[in-house]
């Protein structure tokens, strides 16, 4: 994995970097929800949310309306996967919220049954995701140019 200030070396590196980024936000969400931290379970989980938005927005704006007429899959099944995604991702975070806002549960079967719901709601939106993931990083990081990937991930 190159360094995260020199340019990634192959097709699939841009997308693996930004995957990665935004995976390693999740994760570090999930951790603070089985901890049972619902107040910063809910900042890593907005942080991660705002920046798959800008995640989604690049992809949708810079790299989507370039997908080749040939491509195995058409930019409008990307488009319809961000869509999911976001919808799931906007249902998980209105439950954490939800979650924050309540009163602390004491220690116990409450509180386990509280979290372990939490996670189950956010299985759906992992197994999205990973699968979304899986799409780009074997067909659409290798049918756009890697200049074109390279310009649009400028930054992030």
């Amino acid at each position: 994995m190159p360094a995260a200030d020199s340019a990634p070396s192959t097709p699939i590196a841009h997308f693996e970097q930004q995957h990665q980024r935004l995976d390693a936000q999740l994760h570090a969400h999930l951790l603070h929800l089985i901890g049972g931290d619902f107040a910063r379970a809910l900042a890593q989980l907005e942080q991660w949310r705002a920046g798959l938005a800008e995640h989604i927005e690049i992809e949708n704006t810079r790299l989507l309306p370039h997908v080749p007429a040939n491509a195995r899959w058409a930019a409008r099944v990307y488009l319809l996967e961000h869509e999911r995604i976001a919808l799931l991702a906007d249902e998980h975070l209105q439950r954490v919220r939800a979650a924050a806002r309540q009163a602390p549960l004491p220690d116990g079967t409450p509180r386990r049954e509280a979290i372990l719901a939490l996670l189950d709601g956010a299985h759906a939106l992992r197994h999205v995701i990973e699968h979304h993931h899986e799409r780009e990083h074997t067909a659409l990081a290798h049918e756009l140019p890697a200049p074109l990937q390279q310009a649009a991930w400028a930054g992030h």
